[in-house]
């Protein structure tokens, strides 16, 4: 996987925070960022899908979770 270098800046508090919990865990700052984007990004899909499932055009032209299975007729 291609990596980016990043260097950013953080409130004091922030830095802390994220020194302190990423030395309980025994891990790297940088990894626990990623760990932390890769989380949210999760959540972020779920959250997604609940919206389009609950979506009425959706569930309608939708190919799964809708009224009909549309790959049966295809």
């Amino acid at each position: 996987m291609p990596v980016k270098r990043l260097n950013i800046e953080l409130p004091l508090d922030q830095y802390e925070f994220l020194r302190k919990e990423a030395t309980a865990r025994g891990i790297a700052i940088s990894r626990l960022i990623r760990e932390l984007i890769a989380k949210h990004r999760q959540s972020l899909t779920e959250e997604l899908k609940k919206t389009y499932q609950n979506d009425p055009w959706f569930r309608r032209c939708g190919s799964f979770d809708g009224p009909d299975d549309l790959a049966e007729k295809h």
